[in-house]
């Protein structure tokens, strides 16, 4: 027994004289400098994830090969000899293990140093100096790279970031770029410096993940903006279902690097799993991506993986709100169903959701979404309160908390436009907002203004389709330019050509400039390349009233009753039907029922029942009710002063206000005013003055002849160049 000891104490002894155990000391630190430096690097560098393990694998491979050199060999003054052939007079292991145990020291050095630049802290130690200001307490979350060989799995790391993004927005005291602005640099090779600047953070997360089979491995570091320091970085490999615990764990190191207090029910609330599903999960954050695009396809497609999410799981409230959301926008951007339909469809939706969760921002903003559109204001204002409460970063609350300012009877467009700016301190590169501040700048009158702030939405982002409709809008409806007009308009039809409620836009400038073959085409184009969309059932109907087709335009409104009967195009078909018919009686939508309010005494004129004062004035002319008649006139005058602030469009609007009440002369007068201040349009469904049938009588005075001889001849230029636009894209040849 007292041999063998004799021999292991003889062994280790013989190991530490050679410098075996320095030797191993030297390469086990080296070796794990360079595996924190390429599990640092390489994921920046998108190189594959295998590398990483390539070097592992190597400097394990090489580890026995050190030792057994460190045994066999031996550093001498004549050179590296083999430890058997150096007498021991002439062994200088002494000085060698000295000069190891500097290279120890020095390892250990960069060690440290290599700590403390990849995770930021060292143990309990404060680590770097952080300010504590609440600029230094933002944050934007980058798109995670996707590092797959499948390039399907994008759904998944891009999943990962907004869900990332979601949760951090959570804690308070922690301002959090929204999901819209930190995703437009997706795919760009922009310095971070630039990207924090532009969107107003001092910080940045970034990663990559990579998904194999079941398997997931996901990186994620932390950046300090201004210097590019690494305050925190740490890979993950876990199974596909342990996703929630991924994100809980990057969550909280993020929070923790940033020295963010997180009080007990914060803990708890970025913790929580709003479902166990990951398939459910998924499918919702999905749905999320679609809905951010805003076109119609993509929300109808986010609408689809949203009934998907809550068939996975039907106790997971956010898919019942994103479901919710999803019929909203199809009803308010794109006119696929009626307010009424979107909002009965909602609202069953947002009780599931509240009642699984009453404390979820999303839940709550996107109730105010539907009261919104349903006109409970009051309903609005308090769950849209609600949700900028839980969640000061979550954008969508502030959005359509500004819209309702803008359409409360009440509205303060000045107020809703500094929401909007609200908007833009989270979620910099908004596109919705930006194209809601120039539109409520044209509310205002500031149009100038407005038309910059459109063009800053399209630099932003050039494929949204809804910026180049609202500088269309602006030149056919402010300017009067319907050539600009029309080049606006086929850009934003460029981007969304199968959207019937952008394509609509042009038939109108076709009508107005006497292009009535061009007109027919269009309708014809809506019909086929959109049949699923309402707009294209109302052709039928639009072409009834451009070639005054009483008996057709009859039987299409019939026919569209059912469907549509809260829309006011409808109604508009019937006041048109009306004065073709020259009589209102026997109707077929009763404007009475329609629009009471401008029946009563006073009668009420506001922005929902301004397009059918022209329609009431007839009714009431045709009535002989004198009294009341000149009271509703006396009540849109005031109107009209006070909301249409563009005088050539007042005084036209006024105009068809004043023939179907009979004044003639009063409405030739005002239709020479809006001559004066540049007006070139026409009246409802883009008619020409000649085709409306209140004017029809009127047609063969002087001064009517001269006034149409005056706006024919501005309209011939326009057309020319709309007609080089349609010839420069071969347009025409493709119907």
């Amino acid at each position: 027994m007292g041999r063998e000891s004799g021999k292991r104490g003889g062994f280790f002894r013989e190991l530490r004289r050679r410098n075996v155990v320095k030797v191993a000391t030297v390469y086990l630190i080296a070796s794990w400098v360079l595996i924190q430096v390429a599990e640092t690097t390489f994921p920046a560098l998108q190189l594959p994830e295998w590398t990483i393990t390539f070097v592992v694998v190597i400097l394990g491979i090489l580890f026995p090969i050190a030792i057994i050199f460190a045994w066999a060999f031996e550093v001498t003054p004549e050179g590296l000899k083999k430890t058997a052939e150096v007498e021991a007079d002439e062994s200088i292991t002494s000085q060698t293990g000295q000069k190891i145990n500097y290279l120890i020291i020095g390892g250990l050095v960069i060690a440290v140093l290599v700590l403390v630049a990849t995770h930021g802290r060292i143990g309990g130690g404060d680590g770097p100096d952080r300010t504590t200001d609440a600029a230094a307490k933002s944050i934007a979350v980058l798109p995670f790279v996707n590092m797959s060989d499948d390039k399907d799995n994008e759904f998944f790391s891009d999943g990962l970031s907004e869900e990332l993004l979601n949760v951090l927005a959570q804690v308070d005291g922690l301002r959090v770029a929204a999901r819209t602005s930190s995703f437009h640099f997706k795919g760009k090779n922009e310095d971070l410096r630039t990207v924090a600047d532009k969107l107003g953070v001092e910080h940045l997360l970034e990663g990559s993940v990579r998904k194999s089979g079941n398997r997931i491995r996901v990186t994620a570091q932390l950046i300090k903006a201004d210097d590019g320091f690494h305050l925190w970085s740490d890979t993950y490999d876990y199974e596909v279902d342990d996703v929630f615990r991924i994100q809980d764990e990057i969550s909280l190191a993020v929070v923790d690097a940033l020295k963010v207090s997180l009080l007990g029910q914060e803990r708890e609330r970025i913790t929580r799993r709003a479902t166990t599903s990951v398939e459910a999960h998924s499918l919702y954050l999905r749905g999320r991506q679609f809905l951010h695009l805003r076109t119609l396809e993509a929300i109808q497609q986010a609408k689809a993986l949203f009934e998907n999410a809550v068939r996975e799981d039907a106790g997971y409230a956010l898919a019942y709100s994103g479901l919710s959301d999803a019929y909203q926008l199809l009803s308010n951007n794109h006119n696929m169903m009626t307010a009424d339909q979107a909002v009965e469809k909602s609202r069953p939706l947002i009780d599931r959701a509240l009642a699984l969760d009453p404390d979820s921002a999303e839940v709550w903003a996107s109730l105010g979404l539907v009261e919104l559109h349903a006109k409970e204001y009051d309903e609005a204002e308090a769950a849209l309160k609600k949700a900028m409460e839980l969640n000061p970063s979550y954008a969508p609350g502030y959005l359509w908390y500004a819209s309702l300012l803008g359409q409360m009877p009440d509205s303060d467009e000045e107020q809703a436009i500094e929401v909007y700016r609200k908007v833009l301190t989270i979620d910099p590169l908004s596109r919705v907002a930006q194209n809601n501040i120039a539109s409520g700048l044209i509310s205002l009158g500031r149009y100038e203004e407005a038309e910059k702030e459109f063009l800053r939405a399209i630099a932003l982002d050039p494929d949204y389709d809804n910026s180049y409709q609202g500088l269309g809008n602006l030149y056919s409806n402010i300017y009067h330019r319907m050539d600009t007009a029309h080049e606006w308009f086929l850009k934003a039809h460029d981007l969304a050509p199968l959207d019937a409620s952008v394509a609509v836009n042009l038939p109108g400038i076709y009508s107005i400039l006497g292009m009535d073959e061009e007109y027919e085409r269009w309708l014809r184009r809506i019909a086929n390349d959109a049949p699923d969309h309402p707009f294209a059932s109302l052709m039928p109907g639009w072409r009834a009233v451009f070639h005054g087709d009483t008996e057709t335009l009859s039987r299409e409104i019939r026919r569209l009753e059912p469907q549509f009967r809260n829309l006011p195009v409808l109604t508009a078909f019937e006041c048109f039907r009306q004065a073709m018919a020259g009589t209102s009686r026997n109707p077929i939508i009763d404007l009475r029922q329609e629009s009471p309010e401008l029946f009563e005494d006073p009668p009420v004129v506001r922005e929902d029942n301004a397009g059918n004062v022209a329609c009431a004035a007839r009714i009431l002319r045709e009535e002989k009710d004198g009294e009341r008649l000149s009271k509703l006139l006396a009540a849109v005058s005031n109107y009209a002063e006070s909301e249409i602030l563009e005088r050539a469009n007042r005084e036209i609007y006024l105009a068809q206000v004043e023939v179907a009440a009979g004044h003639d002369d009063d409405a030739v007068r005002r239709l020479a005013n809006a001559l004066d201040d540049g007006w070139v349009g026409g009246f409802g469904f883009g008619l020409r003055i000649e085709q409306d049938p209140d004017w029809r009588h009127l047609l063969d005075r002087d001064d009517v002849k001269a006034l149409i001889a005056e706006l024919n001849s501005r309209l011939e230029r326009q057309r020319g160049a709309v007609e080089q636009q349609l010839a420069e894209r071969g347009i025409g040849e493709k119907f």
